[in-house]
This record gives structure tokens, C-alpha cells and sequence, in this order.
């Protein structure tokens, strides 16, 4: 166990007024130290320590003294707004950075969380995973009995201890809406949220997976709660004829329109960064499926009108707002879907990829081929094809992400189960966990989560296959003229003309220069349409590579028009196109066309 330091007098003053002030418990951090509940108020850090060298020790004591009554005040005053939602915010000598992670993780029920962990357990385990991995059988069968009595959460812990893992996605507010470890926020007990912990201590649950340098995301269902939905049944989806909608399996959802939902669960994801996670992970961000069936017979206060995505959109931007100070990562689960549909059609569900994306840290589309209907990227039964749908779905990730001036990291959910229930499954052994992760690494995608709802997993799944080692990432290739998901720029105008030719705005907005279009989609499509151009015929010749980011394109193009019912058309032989890589995807600069009168 890590020593504590040696404080000093001045220190111990310090933290003495902090605790009075904050009224918080005093508990170890992660690195062995004290935490009190404090703040930032007090400008630059390295200003503060230029200055402190030219004072003296009782300028330093007046100096504190100073910023405590300061975060006194603010504090009384966040009380006053906050009310049943508030939470303290980070002390005053917290000098926390945000930190990026490579993640390669696995999710954690609360259950699991909370079991009692011995070391010593965790460290067999380890040695269990090491030896399946070099087949030293006689190691298995010396460890196998004493294997079989340890918990599931020794074996994760040994796993991580083993293997690439780095990471553990834990239940914080679960399916049902119930906190996992015992919440101080006032609200949550108002509806009984805490009715049933199962982490006894989540704080030295933080410590230990420091201890193994263990990445620590929680996991907060937010719209899909139940139990915050029947407790104050005026904040859930209504029905039109009176009383709370609830779906096919008798659940009650709250309205993902009303701000007081949003404060609820942005107070819970303050109190996990004071407990000591470092990403907040937002699931089930959305409304309910099979819309096509409650939209005629439920309504949302507070729609004013709005879509179903823009009230997911705006819950993130306030989310990201609200959570700045806390210095947190941000995600989003989204259904995977979503990086193929376009406006959250046909789903009706408020995911929408770009407008989620741009105030997210992390988007995590659930990629799990078992939950693909026959015919998705070609297949049968998706639920065979793991490398297959993966690299299907990122590719379209991928050119949805380069649409954004700051895109987030696409980190994937991937299966870890089998879907014994579809019509021709396979089993989901280590093969097909890597085919999946594989699949990935070859677009340059390398994190990665997994779900095993019963938290059972194979360590043989996480350690690097043969093949994995000859993986050509995009950084590796030496064809430059190609992006990120493998065109070259004469495939890509081919694709934009192509979608213009069909009018799929949707792919001519991905393919276009940020700088060249507005961010709104409806905007972009009504400037299109207002060009009142239509193209007739186009051949993509050959292309010149001026670098890797920028090239031109030769081509053939015919375009017609009206202009007070005289026809007027648009005719090149010898036309070149400008390209340029742009977040590593290939777009199109659009020359402007010049019809005339044809004679």
C-alpha cells in the first residue's frame, strides 16, 4: 500500500478549513493523499505558483484563507440553485488533468463491482490466463482447482493483470434506474434510488483499480430509469389519454425533453467524478424503440415542437456545459444503426450521429452482429460475419465522424456473448471477439468495449492473434492516395456524383469540405436543391496525386437547367476536380457550374 506523505502545519490547515466549509468526507485519492471537496476559483495554477514565490508565509495563510471564504460562497450559492441536485465541486488543490486512455475494456454489473477481491486471487487468475495463452497444461492443471472458487470479478482483475484489458466499464445507475453504490445527492434518495447497493465502498473500489491501472468509466442509463420514472411519474413519457406510458415489457421511461431528468443524471455523473471514475458513459441516451407504435398515443412536455434528436443533442451539449469543471471524459452508447441511418430515420429514436458526435469525447456505436436482421452488409446471418459487420459499420463511422471540425474517438461495443436466440448464431468464442477487434485495428480503430451481460469472459479473447501482427493500419499503407476507409479520390467523386445524380444530399454533405457547407443538414440540403442543377451523365477519369492530402480528379460531366423555360446546360469533356483529405477522409470541392443557353 502507498505511504502518505508528510504534511505540514499550513497543510493540515488547509484541509481542515476545506472539510469545515464543504461539510464532505475526508477520503484517500487514488495516488494515497487526501481529497476535500473544493474548487478552482483562484485563476492559472502556474500564475499562483510564479506569485507564491514572492510571498510570504502569512501572505500564503491570508491568500488561502481568501479562497476557502470564496469557495464558501460559491457553494452556498450552488446549494441555493442546485437544491436537491447538488453536488460539491472538485477541490480546490485538485490539479486533475483530463485523461485520454487507449481503452480496451470490459463492462461490470454493480453486482459484480462489489464482490469482496483477494489479491492473491487475482494474481492465480493471472497466471491462469498466461498459461491457457502458452498452452502450459501442466501450469492449467496445477491452478484449475483453485481457479474455480474465485469470483468473477477476481478473474476480470486477473484478465486486465494479463492481457491487453485496460479497462472496466462499471454499472453506476443501472437498467432499473438504482444506484449502485450509495449516492449523497438528495434526489436520488427522494426516489429511493439507493434502495439497492451493491458497491460497499466505491472508493476503495477506485483504489484497487489504480492499484492495477485500471481505466475506470462509469456507466449511467439515463433515460431508460424506471424506478425515477414511477417515483415521479410528472417527468416521465405521458400517455395522451392520461397516466405514464410504459412498453412492451411494462417499463416506464422518463421524458428525455425535460430538463429536470437532464439535472438528475448530470448530478449522478458529478458524484462519480468525485468518487473517482474518469469518463462518464451516458446509455440508453435516447427514447424508446418501436416509435411507429407509442408516437400517436404519448406525448413529451416540453417538446415545443422539437425532434426527437434534438432533444438528445441539446441533453449532451448541457451535459458537456455542466461536467467542463469536473474535468471528465464524456461518451455516448449509440445504437448501431445509427452510423448507417441519416436524421434518426427510420429508427424515431433521437440518435443522430453528427449531432451527438460534436459534444461527446467518445462515441460507442453497439456494433454486436447478433442484433443486425438479415441482409445488412451483404450477409445472411450477421450474427456469423463478426470481422464482416464491424468493418461494414466503422467505415460508416468513420465518414460520419470526419464530417465534424473536433471529432470524437470511435470506440466500439463489441459482442462478447452468444445469441443463442437467432435463426443460425454461431458460438462467440475468442476467434470471433478478435475477428471483431481485428476489424478495427485494420481502419485504425484500437479501443474497444465489450458486453457480456453476465460479466463472463474468456482472457484467451484479449491476447493478440498471430495475424494481428501484420495489420496494415491506414498509418502503415503505402498507397497514401488512399483514406481512411480504403478509396482513392476518382471512387470518391464517383460516390458524390453518384449521390447527386440520385439526390442523396446525405452522402454529398459527408463528402463536403467543412469550410465549403453549413453544419445544418436541412440548410445544406435546401442549398443544393436551390442550385436547380440536374446532372445528366458523368465519367471519372483519372486523378493526380499533388500529396497524400490533396489531389485533382479529370472528368466528363453534363448538367442541365431552366431559366424562364429556356434550357440551359452545363458541358465539360476535359474537367478537373479538386480532392483533399480532410480527418482523413477524401471531399470534394465543388467547382461552380456555369450552364448556358443551349443553341
Amino acid at each position: 500500500m502507498r505511504k502518505y506523505p508528510v504534511v505540514s502545519t499550513l497543510m493540515v490547515l488547509i484541509l481542515v478549513l476545506s472539510l469545515l466549509i464543504t461539510g464532505c468526507q475526508i477520503s484517500k485519492n487514488p495516488s494515497g493523499g487526501k481529497v476535500v471537496q473544493a474548487d478552482t476559483i483562484g485563476g492559472d495554477n502556474n500564475e499562483q505558483k510564479e506569485d507564491n514565490k514572492e510571498m510570504s508565509e502569512e501572505e500564503k495563510k491570508a491568500e488561502l484563507e481568501k479562497k476557502v471564504e470564496e469557495r464558501k460562497a460559491l457553494e452556498e450559492q450552488r446549494k441555493e440553485e442546485l437544491g436537491d441536485f447538488y453536488v460539491p465541486l472538485l477541490p480546490l488543490d485538485d490539479d486533475r488533468e483530463i485523461e485520454k486512455v487507449e481503452a480496451k475494456g470490459l463492462f461490470v454489473t454493480g453486482n459484480v463491482a462489489g464482490m469482496t477481491v483477494d489479491k492473491a486471487n487475482v494474481e492465480i487468475y493471472s497466471e491462469y490466463a498466461k498459461a491457457l495463452h502458452t498452452k502450459n497444461n501442466e501450469k492449467i492443471k496445477e491452478l484449475k482447482p483453485q481457479v474455480d472458487k474465485l469470483n468473477k470479478f477476481e478473474k476480470i482483475l486477473g484478465i486486465a493483470v494479463a492481457t491487453e484489458i485496460n479497462t472496466v466499464v462499471i454499472d453506476v445507475k443501472d437498467d432499473d434506474g438504482l444506484m449502485t453504490y450509495k449516492s449523497d445527492i438528495a434526489i436520488v434518495d427522494q426516489v429511493e434510488a439507493n434502495k439497492n447497493v451493491r458497491i460497499k465502498d466505491v472508493k476503495a473500489l477506485m483504489e484497487l483499480l489504480e492499484e492495477y491501472d485500471i481505466y475506470p468509466i462509469a456507466r449511467i442509463v439515463t433515460f431508460k430509469d424506471k424506478n425515477f420514472a414511477s417515483h415521479r411519474t410528472d417527468h416521465a413519457i405521458q400517455l395522451k389519454s392520461g397516466g405514464v406510458w410504459r412498453d412492451n415489457k411494462g417499463v416506464a421511461w422518463v421524458n428525455p425533453y425535460d430538463k429536470f431528468v437532464w439535472n438528475y443524471d448530470i448530478a449522478i455523473a458529478k458524484e462519480a467524478v468525485l468518487n473517482g471514475f474518469k469518463e462518464i458513459q451516458f446509455d440508453y441516451i435516447r427514447f424508446p424503440d418501436n416509435a411507429k407504435k407509442y408516437n400517436p398515443i404519448t406525448e413529451f412536455p416540453g417538446r415545443d415542437g422539437r425532434a426527437k434528436d434534438e432533444a438528445v443533442e441539446d441533453f449532451l451539449e448541457y451535459a458537456k456545459q455542466e461536467l467542463e469543471s469536473y474535468k471528465v471524459n464524456i461518451a455516448a452508447d449509440v445504437f448501431g444503426v445509427i452510423t448507417k441511418s441519416w436524421d434518426d430515420k427510420p429508427e424515431d429514436i433521437g440518435q443522430t450521429w453528427r449531432k451527438m458526435a460534436k459534444s461527446a469525447d467518445y462515441m460507442c456505436p453497439m456494433i454486436y452482429p447478433s442484433h443486425y436482421g438479415a441482409g445488412w452488409y451483404g450477409y445472411a446471418v450477421p450474427d456469423k460475419e463478426p470481422y464482416g459487420v464491424l468493418a461494414g459499420a466503422l467505415k460508416e463511422a468513420i465518414e460520419r465522424n470526419a464530417s465534424l471540425e473536433n471529432p470524437p474517438v470511435i470506440r466500439p461495443w463489441i459482442q462478447g456473448f452468444t445469441a443463442s436466440w437467432v435463426k443460425g448464431y454461431i458460438n462467440y468464442t475468442p476467434k470471433e471477439v478478435r475477428e471483431q477487434i481485428l476489424a478495427g485495428k485494420e481502419l485504425g480503430i484500437n479501443e474497444y468495449l465489450v458486453w457480456n451481460a453476465g460479466n463472463t469472459y474468456d482472457p484467451l479473447a484479449y491476447f493478440p492473434m498471430e495475424a494481428e501482427n501484420n495489420v496494415i493500419t491506414p498509418d502503415k499503407r503505402q498507397d497514401k492516395e488512399k483514406d481512411l476507409i480504403g478509396r482513392t479520390p476518382d471512387s470518391v467523386l464517383k460516390d458524390y456524383l453518384n449521390a447527386e445524380k440520385n439526390k442523396v444530399y446525405s452522402k454529398m454533405y459527408l463528402l463536403t469540405p467543412i469550410k465549403d457547407r453549413v453544419f445544418n443538414y436541412e440548410e445544406f440540403e435546401t442549398s443544393v436543391e436551390s442550385l436547380d442543377l440536374k446532372l445528366i451523365k458523368f465519367e471519372v477519369k483519372e486523378y493526380v496525386l499533388m500529396d497524400e492530402n490533396n489531389a485533382e480528379v479529370k472528368l466528363s460531366y453534363e448538367y442541365s437547367t431552366k431559366l424562364e423555360e429556356k434550357e440551359l446546360k452545363a458541358i465539360s469533356e476535359e474537367a478537373s476536380w479538386k480532392l483533399k483529405k480532410e480527418n482523413g477522409i477524401w471531399k470534394v470541392t465543388r467547382p461552380e457550374i456555369k450552364p448556358i443557353e443551349v443553341q
